[in-house]
């Protein structure tokens, strides 16, 4: 049984990804774990998170790459088990990662030569509540699934001919299978 575990997970994998996709509206919003925050697709290009609480508006992202090429995106998901939403942008090979933990540590963007506590050998781009990570990635991610515990991503290229498959953990691609 063991031997077929890869086979057996890329089925289902792929049986996810190929049944019909759920209404657009599906991925236009999310919801934190904590309930505490949610964020919605205003424009294919602008995000914003409203405090659940009130409904004001907490804070807006516009869909710009990492080489500053507006993006849209292709949808907001929530990772409860590390507090975050997922991002994924349709026009360029990368997703986000927005904390929803105020405690969140900073996120650097450039090189840092060390992370050392006191150390100010790089300046963060975000800290703490909504910051947000750029992970870029070799392929633009459409149609994204996630496992149960939110270790891996699934998703389609555009052209639907590959299925990559995302560690969350490593924030890397792992697999990329042909899809017949």
């Amino acid at each position: 049984m063991l031997r077929f575990a890869p086979a057996l997970m890329l089925f289902f994998a792929l049986a996810l990804l190929l049944l019909p996709v759920p209404p657009a509206s599906a991925a236009d919003s999310a919801l934190s774990a904590d309930g505490r925050w949610r964020a919605e697709l205003a424009a294919p290009d602008r995000l914003v998170i409203y405090a659940t609480a009130d409904g004001t508006v907490a804070r807006v992202f516009e869909g710009v790459a990492r080489d500053g090429a507006p993006s849209r995106f292709e949808g907001v998901h929530v990772d409860p088990t590390r507090r975050h939403f997922i991002v994924p942008l349709l026009d360029a090979p990368e997703y986000w990662l927005i904390a929803t933990d105020p405690n969140a540590p900073p996120v650097y963007e450039g090189f840092v030569h060390s992370r050392e506590a006191g150390m100010v050998e790089g300046l963060p781009s975000s800290r703490g509540l909504f910051a947000r990570e750029r992970v870029p990635v070799e392929h633009i991610l459409t149609r994204p699934r996630f496992s149960d515990d939110f270790r891996e991503m699934y998703a389609l290229t555009p052209d639907g001919r590959l299925l990559v498959t995302v560690n969350l953990y490593v924030d890397r691609e792992i697999g990329l299978e042909p899809v017949e």
